[in-house]
């Protein structure tokens, strides 16, 4: 979390992350399945919007108490509710 403080992200740059993240995996010949690919393509939207709004929190967060993402190959911990106060 500490990496994304202040970084201020943006939807743009998340959905440009995602698409190289995507790029990348076909290149170095990650699975392609649909169970793999729906898996980890999950796993990357979740974070990398866990990711976007914990850059826009400012000097406020509490990187001990903000969630981390864990890798799962179901689903990854159902929708994100900030903790109070911090929406």
């Amino acid at each position: 979390i500490m990496h994304h403080l202040g970084k201020h992200l943006t939807e743009e740059q998340r959905r440009r992350w995602i698409n190289l993240l995507a790029d990348a995996a076909d290149e170095v010949g990650l699975p392609d399945d649909p169970e793999f690919r729906s898996a980890f393509m999950g796993y990357v939207e979740w974070g990398s919007r866990l990711a976007k709004m914990n850059s826009n929190l400012g000097e406020t967060c509490d990187p001990e108490t903000e969630p981390m993402p864990a890798w799962g190959w179901g689903v990854p911990g159902g929708p994100y509710k900030p903790p109070v106060g911090k929406s």
